[in-house]
Protein backbone atom coordinates (compact mmCIF):
# COMPACT_ATOMS: atom_id res chain seq x y z
CA UNK A 1 0.00 0.00 0.00
CA UNK A 2 3.09 2.21 0.45
CA UNK A 3 4.06 1.73 -3.14
CA UNK A 4 7.95 1.19 -2.09
CA UNK A 5 9.49 -1.95 -3.71
CA UNK A 6 9.68 -4.78 -1.20
CA UNK A 7 12.78 -6.53 -2.88
CA UNK A 8 15.00 -3.39 -2.34
CA UNK A 9 13.59 -3.01 1.31
CA UNK A 10 14.35 -6.56 2.11
CA UNK A 11 17.91 -6.43 0.32
CA UNK A 12 18.64 -3.09 2.47
CA UNK A 13 18.76 -5.95 5.38
CA UNK A 14 20.12 -8.60 3.63
CA UNK A 15 20.84 -9.26 0.40
CA UNK A 16 19.93 -12.89 1.08
CA UNK A 17 16.26 -12.21 1.81
CA UNK A 18 15.54 -11.89 -1.51
CA UNK A 19 17.07 -14.27 -3.93
CA UNK A 20 15.30 -15.63 -6.72
CA UNK A 21 17.47 -19.40 -6.27
CA UNK A 22 14.88 -21.73 -4.23
CA UNK A 23 17.87 -23.95 -2.86
CA UNK A 24 19.35 -20.40 -2.06
CA UNK A 25 19.77 -20.01 1.82
CA UNK A 26 18.69 -17.68 3.84
CA UNK A 27 20.19 -15.80 6.37
CA UNK A 28 18.32 -15.40 9.58
CA UNK A 29 21.05 -14.51 12.10
CA UNK A 30 19.79 -12.20 15.18
CA UNK A 31 21.06 -9.37 13.64
CA UNK A 32 19.23 -10.29 10.21
CA UNK A 33 16.27 -10.71 12.40
CA UNK A 34 16.65 -7.13 14.38
CA UNK A 35 17.31 -5.35 11.19
CA UNK A 36 13.68 -7.08 9.76
CA UNK A 37 11.76 -5.84 13.16
CA UNK A 38 13.63 -2.48 13.07
CA UNK A 39 12.51 -2.01 9.16
CA UNK A 40 8.82 -3.25 10.30
CA UNK A 41 8.85 -0.60 12.65
CA UNK A 42 9.80 1.94 9.90
CA UNK A 43 7.60 0.98 7.40
CA UNK A 44 4.51 1.26 10.29
CA UNK A 45 5.77 4.89 11.37
CA UNK A 46 5.97 5.69 7.56
CA UNK A 47 2.72 4.12 7.13
CA UNK A 48 1.02 5.94 9.94
CA UNK A 49 2.47 9.23 8.65
CA UNK A 50 1.60 9.03 4.80
CA UNK A 51 -1.97 8.81 6.45
CA UNK A 52 -2.29 11.22 8.60
CA UNK A 53 -0.95 13.22 5.99
CA UNK A 54 -2.84 12.19 2.90
CA UNK A 55 -5.90 12.94 5.34
CA UNK A 56 -4.79 15.90 5.88
CA UNK A 57 -4.06 16.64 2.10
CA UNK A 58 -7.74 15.45 1.49
CA UNK A 59 -9.45 17.74 3.68
CA UNK A 60 -7.82 20.60 2.27
CA UNK A 61 -8.72 19.17 -1.13
CA UNK A 62 -12.26 18.72 0.23
CA UNK A 63 -12.52 22.05 1.32
CA UNK A 64 -11.12 23.79 -2.00
CA UNK A 65 -13.77 21.35 -4.39
CA UNK A 66 -16.71 22.77 -2.14
CA UNK A 67 -15.20 26.44 -1.89
CA UNK A 68 -14.98 26.19 -6.21
CA UNK A 69 -17.35 24.15 -7.03
CA UNK A 70 -15.35 21.81 -8.22
CA UNK A 71 -17.46 19.56 -10.96
CA UNK A 72 -17.56 15.14 -10.28
CA UNK A 73 -15.63 14.45 -13.04
CA UNK A 74 -12.39 17.01 -11.71
CA UNK A 75 -12.66 14.92 -8.29
CA UNK A 76 -12.50 11.31 -9.85
CA UNK A 77 -9.21 10.80 -10.02
CA UNK A 78 -8.62 10.86 -6.49
CA UNK A 79 -12.40 8.72 -5.66
CA UNK A 80 -9.86 6.27 -3.93
CA UNK A 81 -8.31 7.92 -2.05
CA UNK A 82 -11.17 10.03 -0.65
CA UNK A 83 -12.05 6.53 1.46
CA UNK A 84 -9.13 7.47 3.78
CA UNK A 85 -11.09 9.95 5.40
CA UNK A 86 -13.57 7.40 6.73
CA UNK A 87 -11.54 4.41 6.84
CA UNK A 88 -9.86 3.46 9.81
CA UNK A 89 -5.83 2.85 10.10
CA UNK A 90 -6.28 -0.93 10.19
CA UNK A 91 -8.99 -0.96 7.00
CA UNK A 92 -6.36 1.07 4.81
CA UNK A 93 -5.13 -1.85 2.96
CA UNK A 94 -5.40 -0.90 -0.88
CA UNK A 95 -2.25 -1.64 -2.76
CA UNK A 96 -0.63 1.53 -3.80
CA UNK A 97 -2.88 3.98 -2.25
CA UNK A 98 -0.03 5.25 0.26
CA UNK A 99 2.01 5.96 -2.71
CA UNK A 100 4.17 8.83 -2.46
CA UNK A 101 3.50 9.16 -6.30
CA UNK A 102 -0.26 9.90 -5.12
CA UNK A 103 0.81 12.18 -2.57
CA UNK A 104 2.75 14.36 -4.50
CA UNK A 105 -0.70 14.36 -7.04
CA UNK A 106 -2.97 15.36 -4.35
CA UNK A 107 -0.75 18.19 -2.82
CA UNK A 108 -0.27 19.37 -6.50
CA UNK A 109 -4.09 19.47 -7.09
CA UNK A 110 -3.72 21.72 -4.06
CA UNK A 111 -1.26 24.32 -4.67
CA UNK A 112 -3.07 24.79 -7.80
CA UNK A 113 -6.61 25.00 -6.82
CA UNK A 114 -5.02 27.67 -4.34
CA UNK A 115 -3.37 29.70 -6.96
CA UNK A 116 -6.99 29.49 -8.71
CA UNK A 117 -8.73 30.50 -5.71
CA UNK A 118 -9.08 34.17 -5.68
CA UNK A 119 -10.44 34.75 -9.22
CA UNK A 120 -12.39 31.61 -8.94
CA UNK A 121 -13.48 32.94 -5.53
CA UNK A 122 -14.96 36.18 -6.92
CA UNK A 123 -16.96 34.61 -9.40
CA UNK A 124 -18.57 31.96 -6.34
CA UNK A 125 -18.69 35.24 -4.37
CA UNK A 126 -20.87 37.14 -7.24
CA UNK A 127 -23.09 33.44 -7.85
CA UNK A 128 -23.91 32.96 -4.43
CA UNK A 129 -24.62 36.87 -3.97
CA UNK A 130 -27.39 36.38 -7.11
CA UNK A 131 -28.03 33.45 -5.04
CA UNK A 132 -29.20 35.72 -1.93
CA UNK A 133 -31.01 38.35 -3.72
CA UNK A 134 -33.12 36.08 -5.05
CA UNK A 135 -34.28 34.21 -1.83
CA UNK A 136 -34.69 37.85 -0.31
CA UNK A 137 -36.57 39.11 -3.05
CA UNK A 138 -38.89 36.24 -3.32
CA UNK A 139 -39.73 36.91 0.36
CA UNK A 140 -39.83 40.63 -0.12
CA UNK A 141 -36.83 41.02 2.35
CA UNK A 142 -33.87 43.13 1.99
CA UNK A 143 -30.43 41.71 1.81
CA UNK A 144 -27.77 42.12 4.00
CA UNK A 145 -25.75 45.26 1.96
CA UNK A 146 -22.68 44.54 3.28
CA UNK A 147 -22.16 41.97 0.84
CA UNK A 148 -23.32 44.08 -2.17
CA UNK A 149 -21.36 43.57 -5.63
CA UNK A 150 -20.52 47.41 -5.81
CA UNK A 151 -18.77 46.91 -2.27
CA UNK A 152 -17.44 43.28 -2.47
CA UNK A 153 -15.74 43.64 -6.33
CA UNK A 154 -13.83 46.66 -4.66
CA UNK A 155 -12.71 44.84 -1.90
CA UNK A 156 -11.43 41.55 -3.75
CA UNK A 157 -9.28 43.63 -6.06
CA UNK A 158 -8.02 45.38 -3.57
CA UNK A 159 -7.19 42.85 -1.32
CA UNK A 160 -8.03 44.27 1.50
CA UNK A 161 -10.58 41.12 2.06
CA UNK A 162 -9.79 37.22 2.12
CA UNK A 163 -12.63 36.31 -0.40
CA UNK A 164 -13.11 33.09 1.39
CA UNK A 165 -14.01 35.48 4.15
CA UNK A 166 -16.84 36.82 2.52
CA UNK A 167 -18.06 34.06 0.66
CA UNK A 168 -18.24 32.53 3.83
CA UNK A 169 -20.58 35.89 5.55
CA UNK A 170 -22.63 35.39 2.47
CA UNK A 171 -23.20 31.71 2.80
CA UNK A 172 -24.08 32.58 6.47
CA UNK A 173 -26.53 35.42 5.03
CA UNK A 174 -27.93 32.78 2.72
CA UNK A 175 -28.91 30.79 5.45
CA UNK A 176 -30.36 33.57 7.55
CA UNK A 177 -32.52 34.89 4.87
CA UNK A 178 -33.96 31.12 4.11
CA UNK A 179 -34.99 30.50 7.42
CA UNK A 180 -36.32 34.15 7.76
CA UNK A 181 -38.31 32.93 4.28
CA UNK A 182 -39.61 29.77 5.89
CA UNK A 183 -40.25 32.02 9.09
CA UNK A 184 -42.34 34.18 6.85
CA UNK A 185 -44.32 31.64 4.52
CA UNK A 186 -47.73 31.54 6.42
CA UNK A 187 -47.77 35.17 6.14
CA UNK A 188 -46.43 35.70 2.39
CA UNK A 189 -49.17 33.06 1.51
CA UNK A 190 -51.54 35.19 2.58
CA UNK A 191 -50.32 38.02 1.28
CA UNK A 192 -50.60 36.49 -2.21
CA UNK A 193 -54.31 35.56 -1.44
CA UNK A 194 -54.94 39.21 -0.79
CA UNK A 195 -53.02 40.77 -3.31
CA UNK A 196 -54.74 38.29 -5.56
CA UNK A 197 -58.34 39.08 -4.17
CA UNK A 198 -57.48 43.07 -4.51
CA UNK A 199 -56.52 42.45 -8.31
CA UNK A 200 -59.94 40.74 -8.85
CA UNK A 201 -61.27 43.40 -7.18
CA UNK A 202 -59.76 46.11 -9.85
CA UNK A 203 -61.09 43.63 -12.75
CA UNK A 204 -64.95 43.60 -11.68
CA UNK A 205 -64.49 47.38 -11.01
CA UNK A 206 -63.52 48.16 -14.80
CA UNK A 207 -65.91 44.85 -16.02
CA UNK A 208 -69.20 46.94 -14.01
CA UNK A 209 -68.13 49.54 -15.80
CA UNK A 210 -68.26 48.54 -19.62
CA UNK A 211 -71.43 48.72 -20.92
CA UNK A 212 -71.17 45.87 -23.42
CA UNK A 213 -70.28 43.02 -20.77
CA UNK A 214 -73.97 41.49 -20.84
CA UNK A 215 -73.67 41.33 -24.84
CA UNK A 216 -73.69 37.85 -26.77
CA UNK A 217 -70.22 38.25 -27.45
CA UNK A 218 -67.29 35.41 -27.62
CA UNK A 219 -66.08 35.00 -24.18
CA UNK A 220 -68.68 37.20 -22.31
CA UNK A 221 -69.83 33.91 -20.82
CA UNK A 222 -66.62 33.53 -19.26
CA UNK A 223 -66.16 37.04 -17.97
CA UNK A 224 -69.78 37.10 -16.46
CA UNK A 225 -68.52 33.55 -14.56
CA UNK A 226 -65.38 35.02 -13.41
CA UNK A 227 -67.47 38.39 -12.22
CA UNK A 228 -69.78 36.18 -10.04
CA UNK A 229 -66.74 34.92 -8.25
CA UNK A 230 -65.31 37.77 -7.61
CA UNK A 231 -67.93 39.49 -6.36
CA UNK A 232 -68.18 36.97 -3.62
CA UNK A 233 -63.63 36.94 -2.93
CA UNK A 234 -64.36 41.05 -2.57
CA UNK A 235 -66.66 40.07 0.27
CA UNK A 236 -63.96 38.52 1.85
CA UNK A 237 -61.15 40.84 1.46
CA UNK A 238 -61.67 42.77 5.00
CA UNK A 239 -61.61 39.58 6.81
CA UNK A 240 -58.57 38.45 4.94
CA UNK A 241 -56.99 41.76 5.93
CA UNK A 242 -58.11 41.29 9.34
CA UNK A 243 -56.59 37.74 9.85
CA UNK A 244 -53.48 38.68 7.82
CA UNK A 245 -52.95 41.97 10.37
CA UNK A 246 -53.49 39.45 13.44
CA UNK A 247 -51.00 36.82 12.26
CA UNK A 248 -48.23 39.79 11.25
CA UNK A 249 -48.68 40.99 15.00
CA UNK A 250 -48.12 37.72 16.28
CA UNK A 251 -44.89 37.36 14.47
CA UNK A 252 -43.44 40.22 15.54
CA UNK A 253 -44.63 39.37 18.91
CA UNK A 254 -42.85 36.09 18.76
CA UNK A 255 -39.37 37.60 17.24
CA UNK A 256 -39.51 40.87 18.40
CA UNK A 257 -39.06 42.77 15.61
CA UNK A 258 -41.14 43.85 12.46
CA UNK A 259 -42.32 42.44 9.78
CA UNK A 260 -41.19 43.97 6.56
CA UNK A 261 -42.07 43.50 3.35
CA UNK A 262 -40.18 45.43 0.69
CA UNK A 263 -38.36 47.92 3.03
CA UNK A 264 -41.72 48.84 5.01
CA UNK A 265 -43.38 47.51 7.66
CA UNK A 266 -46.71 45.63 6.93
CA UNK A 267 -48.60 46.41 9.37
CA UNK A 268 -48.41 50.14 7.83
CA UNK A 269 -49.42 48.98 4.90
CA UNK A 270 -51.99 46.90 5.66
CA UNK A 271 -53.42 49.21 8.17
CA UNK A 272 -53.28 52.45 5.59
CA UNK A 273 -55.02 49.84 2.98
CA UNK A 274 -57.82 49.02 5.77
CA UNK A 275 -58.42 52.86 5.99
CA UNK A 276 -58.47 53.62 2.43
CA UNK A 277 -60.91 51.10 2.05
CA UNK A 278 -63.26 52.37 4.73
CA UNK A 279 -62.89 55.79 3.32
CA UNK A 280 -63.72 54.42 -0.67
CA UNK A 281 -66.79 52.46 1.01
CA UNK A 282 -67.61 55.48 2.75
CA UNK A 283 -67.54 57.80 -0.21
CA UNK A 284 -69.76 55.20 -2.39
CA UNK A 285 -72.47 55.74 0.37
CA UNK A 286 -72.26 59.15 0.07
CA UNK A 287 -73.05 59.31 -3.79
CA UNK A 288 -75.67 56.65 -3.17
CA UNK A 289 -77.41 58.41 -0.53
CA UNK A 290 -77.14 61.85 -2.36
CA UNK A 291 -78.14 60.21 -5.89
CA UNK A 292 -81.14 58.99 -4.16
CA UNK A 293 -82.05 62.40 -1.93
CA UNK A 294 -81.71 64.36 -5.37
CA UNK A 295 -84.20 61.82 -7.63
CA UNK A 296 -87.60 60.99 -5.86
CA UNK A 297 -87.97 58.55 -8.55
CA UNK A 298 -84.62 56.80 -7.95
CA UNK A 299 -86.16 56.19 -4.25
CA UNK A 300 -88.98 54.65 -5.85
CA UNK A 301 -87.57 52.38 -7.91
CA UNK A 302 -85.42 51.56 -5.17
CA UNK A 303 -88.60 51.21 -2.86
Amino acid sequence: MLGIDFGKTVNEVHPSLYQNGVEQSRNISNSTLEGLATTISKLKAERKSRIYKMRETMEALCQLWKLMDTPDEDKRQFSKVMSILILPEEGITSPGILSQEIIEKMEAEVERLTKLKTSRLKEIVMKRRTELEEICQNAHIEPDVSTAPEQTDALIDSGLIDPSELLANIESQILKAKEESLSRKDIMDRINKWIAACDEEAWLEEYNQDPKRYSAGRGAHINLRRAEKARILVTKIPTMVDNLINRTFAWENARNKPFLYDGGRLISVLEEYRLNRERKAEEKRRYRVELLTQSPLLIENDS
